[in-house]
């Protein structure tokens, strides 16, 4: 399945005239090719901005800063004063102009921080506040107050903390998971949904199926498949229609934790920008690089000595349980304040028992509640026949394992045109599959094939579940004049067929021990 998104968003600030920084006048090869890249995308960006004839619903990927500037000694507020935004860890800059009424706007704006936010004007002293953060879909307020100055004075510097909950552009519930709560926040599937768990309308519930149980998780009493889920303003949902999110029919990780910048929640918001859902909109944006080089490794795993097989005198076989997870990300400059990269790797596998129903001998000790009626040895001259006759490999009927890998990997670049043009690109890809017990419907068939004392299917009937998804996206944040602009351009593919476990396609075949008689096994 594949999935285009293209849309548009404008908002009226107010940017005045600030002057636009020019590139140098000489630049090497990879530098024209960064700039002539630059400005075919804006001018594709441009077209594609007449061409659509109404904005499409997308996540929200920035945050903004608005407030006010005044004179300290009453004099009311102040316009055409310059209010300038440095994001200290990549240096990118943004800028605003006050309005006549004082008040000033820096949307589109790379959430996180801290940043260093500098309010100045002919006649007054520089007044800088220092440590602030800026929070997904949120608009952050500050207030700056200027002194007059009759000559030159070395600038005041505030530091400040903005708080998120108590700011005006924080409207409708919302819940926000910030860079420190991903990194310090536990989790055991490092699965995006352990942190979703700290909104209040979160409930995780298991739906069964005729293929096992799947978790999935609901907001506000809705149905998982009423959610949407976003990455850098791009859909990223399950688009079969089976589960809720990417992973929920592999049961692995759509995306490493290590990759997430932020992430929100939104149950019910008010930004026209936000929508296509019932329960909720989960919005997450990915880290990008910055003028520092930072970096991550890690390595989890966990062995069958974890697991007990004593109960009391009695001992037991509870079969394999095995899991490894290895990751790396690594992000930094390419070239210092304009060009960055990061870029993130995690690779696992879980094993578990496929089933814990076995066949029987036949001796009149050999019962239990996993012990079948089905006789080991009719299966395994069934399975020797039909190797001898046509070649077909059965696989075995007990004590087996299912295998479920899955692959992750996540690149993103950011390019500063200058302080009203920021471009990125951002590419993820997911790869994993899963087995599956054959179905017990009886739609097809006999029905009830496996998971009961009556019947015990053969290891190569039942299937597995793909879980493959591509995903593009480019996003272009630019300021011209008194309105601001978000394009987002985003290709997904999903593909989640199925396909036989092991060996060669075969016809499925059911065998009765006798008329009227429950299903006995299945090939």
């Amino acid at each position: 399945m594949t999935r285009f998104l293209i849309g548009t968003t404008f908002s009226p600030v107010s940017m005045g005239t600030t002057t636009l920084h020019s590139f140098p006048l000489r630049r090497g090869p990879s530098m024209r090719w960064i700039v002539s890249v630059g400005r075919a995308v804006l001018a594709a960006a441009a077209v594609s901005m007449f061409a659509i004839p109404a904005a499409f619903a997308q996540g929200v990927t920035t945050g903004a800063i608005a407030g006010i500037v005044s004179d300290s000694t009453g004099g009311g507020p102040l316009d055409g004063a310059r209010v300038v935004a440095v994001h200290g860890p990549s240096g990118t800059t943004y800028a605003a102009v006050t309005r006549a009424d004082g008040r000033f706007t820096i949307p589109g704006m790379r959430v996180g921080g801290p940043y260093r936010v500098s309010a100045s004007r002919v006649g007054y002293r520089q007044e800088v506040q220092n440590g602030v953060t800026v929070t997904l879909g949120v608009t952050s307020d500050l207030q700056f107050r200027l002194a007059q100055a009759s000559v030159q004075l070395d600038p005041v510097t505030v530091v400040t903390t903005t708080g998120a909950v108590f700011s005006a552009g924080r409207t409708g519930a919302a819940t926000t998971v910030s860079t420190d709560q991903l990194q310090h926040l536990p989790t055991i599937s490092r699965k995006v949904e352990d942190l979703l768990r700290l909104t209040p309308q979160y409930s995780g519930i298991s739906q069964p199926s005729s293929s096992g149980a799947f978790s999935f998780v609901s907001f506000a009493g809705q149905d998982n498949r009423l959610n949407n889920m976003t990455i850098d303003g791009s859909y990223f949902n399950n688009s079969f229609g089976l589960g809720g999110q990417p992973g929920d029919r592999t049961g692995v990780a759509p995306i490493s934790l290590d990759a997430l910048e932020q992430i929100q929640v939104n149950i019910a918001p008010y930004d026209v920008r936000q929508g296509n859902f019932v329960g909720a909109g989960i919005n997450m944006v990915t880290k990008s690089g910055t003028n520092q080089f930072t970096g991550s490794a890690f390595y989890n795993s966990r062995s069958n000595s974890f697991v007990g097989t004593q109960a009391g005198p009695n001992t037991f076989k509870p079969g394999t349980f095995q899991y490894h997870d290895v990751g790396i990300a690594l992000g930094g400059p390419i070239i210092k304040n304009r060009l960055f990269f990061f870029g993130s790797f995690e690779d696992d596998a879980n094993t578990a028992p496929g089933t814990t129903f076995r066949a029987t001998t036949g001796a009149p000790g050999d019962t239990g509640s996993n012990v079948t009626r089905v006789l080991a040895s009719d299966l395994d001259a069934l399975s020797a026949y039909l190797q001898s006759k046509f070649s077909y490999t059965t696989g075995p009927y007990q004590n087996y394992d299912f295998k479920t890998p899955s692959r992750r990997f996540i690149a993103r670049l950011d390019y500063n045109l200058n302080d009203h043009n920021k471009i990125s690109v951002r590419y993820n890809l997911l790869n994993s599959e899963t087995p599956v017990l054959l179905s017990n419907s009886a739609s097809l068939g006999l029905g009830n094939r496996r998971s009961n004392l009556t019947s015990l299917n053969f290891a190569n009937s039942n299937y597995a579940i793909l879980e493959n998804l591509r995903s593009i996206v480019g996003e272009w944040n630019s300021n011209f004049g008194n309105k601001a602009n978000n394009l987002i351009v985003g290709y997904n593919t999903s593909d989640e067929s199925r396909k036989n476990v092991d060996g060669p396609w075969f016809p499925l075949v059911e065998i009765l021990s006798g008329p009227n008689q429950p299903n006995y096994t299945t090939f």
